[in-house]
């Protein structure tokens, strides 16, 4: 036997043994959604919390544009903006994520006092509660809320260390549902905040002015059936919207708002994208019966029609309304293309209003409000 193997056997154990003991180098930490801190803003009184997700790429950039993003009812802020494709938006693209919270509970929305003051019983946000509000203008308190937060994060709270520099001109707000519902409020109450929007299956801007009656004023059900789920008669108050435009100090074209509805929705009426678009035109002074881009959604022409609304000159569309054939009250997105991914189906024994129809919402959305720039 040769010295070279009879010391291979005993150095092949030293090998293995040493590989062993020392550390192995660890993947590169994922970034995560954290904690907006409670003191950073201004709550209202309300039962809101919040989290910011800032991807690797922005803080290699070390600037961001902002996106808020609403949950919808029996959602949870953590779990939609993981599975909605948003995450997956932003970190494709480099822009910080705010996720406002509301918290469920049972007893809101019984009475004025104690317990029934805080959150709502399916954790949707309350854009509509407006009679009650203490703030001028009875902007919802809930609303003006989340106004703090997008200014708690602007100013660099929640970012951590290496922090981007979010810029307050590009801060733009999405939502599904009651989510969008609270989009709505907030660009209508806060345009000098929001440069744009984006409304899956929402409502408009004072469809109604409490949450009680907004289940039969705005077209919201969870139990009636397709043809019972209607929307009172123009959508919402013409004469106080008039008020609001008067009211609103904001610079052409801002905000702009993109409107996605689906044709099956048994949840909120369909016919509230056309009142969202009323809504949003009337704001930015176009006619509604005079479109710029008519026809197919070139993302989706199959199943996708759309109409957008711009003054002449304009380099972007001001309004834009994408109507999807056949689908229903839930957040659209695509896992069938991974060098593009958008969302993800999760099991759950209860409805999640996230489907996979082989269209992304998401990607829609960002393209619109320019947060792929």
């Amino acid at each position: 036997m040769t010295l070279l193997v009879r010391l291979r056997k005993p150095v092949l154990a030293a090998f293995f043994l040493l590989s062993w003991l020392l550390p192995v180098a660890a993947a590169p930490a994922q970034p995560t959604p954290v904690e907006l801190p409670a003191g950073s803003y201004d709550a209202q009184g309300t039962a809101l919390s919040a989290l910011v997700y800032v991807p690797d790429g922005a803080r290699a950039r070390g600037k961001a544009s902002l996106l808020v993003l609403l949950h919808g009812c029996e959602q949870d802020a953590r779990t939609f903006f993981e599975d909605s494709g948003w995450k997956d938006m932003a970190d494709a693209h480099g822009f910080v994520a705010l996720l406002p919270a509301q918290k469920h509970n049972l007893f809101s929305m019984v009475g004025t006092g104690g317990l029934g003051r805080y959150g709502n019983p399916l954790g949707c946000f309350n854009f509509a509660d407006r009679l009650n509000s203490p703030l001028k203008g009875f902007v919802p308190t809930e609303a003006a809320a989340i106004a703090s937060m997008v200014g708690a994060v602007v100013s660099g709270k929640g970012l951590g260390a290496n922090a981007p520099a979010v810029d307050a001109e590009r801060v733009s707000v999405t939502g599904l549902s009651a989510g969008a519902g609270m989009a709505a409020t907030l660009l209508a109450d806060f345009p000098q905040v929001f440069a744009g929007g984006a409304l899956f299956a929402g409502v408009p801007a004072l469809c109604a002015q409490s949450m009680q009656s907004a289940a039969s004023l705005c077209g919201i059900s969870v139990s009636r059936g397709c043809g019972e789920v209607k929307a009172r008669s123009g959508g919402y108050d013409s004469r106080e919207w008039t008020k609001a435009v008067q009211r609103a100090r904001h610079p052409a074209g801002r905000p702009r708002v993109l409107i996605v509805q689906g044709t099956a929705d048994c949840t909120v009426d369909p016919q509230n994208a056309l009142y969202l678009t009323n809504q949003w035109t009337a704001f930015h002074g176009l006619k509604t019966d005079a479109p710029v881009v008519i026809g197919q959604e070139p993302s989706w022409p199959a199943r996708a029609v759309r109409q957008g609304y711009a003054p002449v000159g304009a380099n972007a569309l001001w309004v834009e309304t994408v109507l999807l054939k056949d689908v229903g009250h839930v957040m659209p997105i695509d896992t069938g293309n991974p060098q593009r991914p958008c969302g993800r189906v999760r099991v759950s024994e209860t409805k999640t209003y996230i489907e996979d129809v082989g269209f992304c919402g998401a990607a829609l959305a960002a393209g619109f409000l320019q947060l792929e720039q």
